[in-house]
């Protein structure tokens, strides 16, 4: 059959507009649309690449189609997922500075929670590695400094007789240089400094040391005060970014930590974040993160905020209560993407320069619980995170008035209890 010109044309033009939809089909699967509120925390002309290598990237662009022209359609078989880079912040919460003095430092977080029932039976968290994944650690706080971990392939001397933590080198071939005890994203450095005292406060909470057995005023009571804290500082001044999170968080895994505190929070979506704690399922890493602040406190099964309303399988959500024990009026709730309360109101812990302060906010709530993951693997190693994780939420003291998955708050001597019964 002969084929005229017309329908000749006709046949290319077809093509031509297949090949054009398919191409951008191609482009929306790997960069789809974002809704204005994902925007709201998106850096400007930034943009973050996942490589189908496991890379990732942040590229500049002026804007987004100029950004697919430029950068996309050339690099469009080797891309995995692209995203606006966006913002990360601290939860933070009442920063008011409580009055006290010597013999009155308050504990009433690791009394509510019965961690002292953990101290008498010996078990501290010795043997557990927290990432305390924040704004820094003061690592020479007196009740902090024996509980930082110590990289054994940045530290001692090299072939030149150089120490190794200052060498400029990356001794154990990690990927990062002189990180011998911690690692800072925010300047690529080794040496890691609390910006903000948020990351110190948070890790006294967690494992601040002491050697008691029965719950004391005289000094900030860790929850797990033989854990060992490993700081990664990816919140600066300005904030942190979905970039350095990811990475901080791969870093924690790296480096061999079994619990990951996040008391941030980010903008309304981050699916390159969300697929990062989804694999730390694989890791065998629980992600334990802050429900969030607000004056009031919203229902995060309704105002979504990330990481708190991802509600992945290795992650926990926590709340907060008060010492009166209802639920904290700052607190973000819900009764699906939110696990457990914790104690979040007033709670005294470390600051940089030797100091104490008395903090509020689900970012408080938070290391009680990691404290106590940290605390049951030292009790029962063999104990999956899966299993730790469903231990804590089973364990909850309850009260129908919390509106979280459980219906209740932290409990750790009921937790130790119930893990007795896991085998072997």
């Amino acid at each position: 059959m002969e084929v005229t010109r017309t329908s000749q044309f006709f046949l290319i033009a077809t093509v031509i507009i297949f090949l054009s939809a398919c191409g951008q089909t191609q482009t929306e699967e790997v960069f789809p649309l974002e809704s204005q509120s994902c925007l709201e925390q998106s850096i400007p002309h930034e943009y973050l690449v996942s490589w189908k290598t496991g890379e990732l990237t942040v590229e500049q662009g002026e804007d987004r189609q100029s950004f697919i022209n430029n950068f996309v359609s050339p690099n469009l078989d080797r891309i995995e997922h692209i995203e606006s880079h966006k913002r990360i912040q601290i939860e933070t919460g009442d920063t008011q500075d409580y009055s006290f003095t010597a013999g009155e430092i308050d504990n009433w977080g690791a009394r509510t929670t019965g961690a002292s029932e953990a101290w008498k039976r010996g078990f501290k968290g010795e043997g557990v590695i927290v990432a305390v994944v924040d704004s820094g650690v003061d690592r020479t706080h007196n009740q902090l400094a024996g509980q930082i971990y110590s990289n054994p392939g940045e530290t001692g001397l090299d072939d030149n007789g150089i120490d190794k933590r200052q060498n400029g080198i990356d001794d154990d071939n990690n990927g990062y240089i002189d990180d011998y005890a911690g690692y800072d994203f925010t300047s690529d450095s080794g040496e890691v400094e609390d910006t903000s005292s948020h990351g110190t406060h948070v890790a006294g909470i967690i494992a601040a040391h002491h050697n008691d057995t029965e719950i004391s005023t005289e000094h900030v009571q860790g929850v797990a005060p033989e854990a060992t804290l490993l700081p990664i500082d990816f919140i600066g001044p300005a904030g942190g970014t979905t970039a350095d999170a990811v990475l901080a968080i791969d870093y924690a895994v790296k480096m061999g930590a079994k619990v990951i505190n996040a008391s941030w929070g980010g903008g309304p979506c981050s699916t390159t974040l969300g697929q990062r704690i989804r694999q730390l399922e694989n890791d065998d890493v629980l992600f334990i993160n802050a429900a969030g602040n607000g004056q009031p406190g919203r229902n995060i099964d309704e105002y979504i905020e990330y990481p708190a309303s991802f509600n992945l399988a290795p992650q926990i959500t926590v709340g907060s209560i008060t010492s009166y024990g209802g639920m904290a009026r700052h607190s973000n709730y819900g009764d699906r993407n939110v696990h457990l309360f914790a104690p979040g109101f007033a709670i005294y812990s470390t600051v940089p320069e030797q100091g104490v302060r008395a903090l509020t906010g689900t970012s408080m709530a938070t290391p009680f619980v990691s404290g106590a993951a940290a605390l049951l693997w030292s009790f029962k190693p063999s104990l999956s995170a899966k299993e730790v994780k469903q231990i804590l939420m089973t364990s909850v003291k309850m009260d129908p008035d919390y509106h979280n998955q459980t219906h209740g708050t932290l409990n750790i001597s009921e937790a130790l209890a119930l893990a007795e019964s896991f085998l072997p």
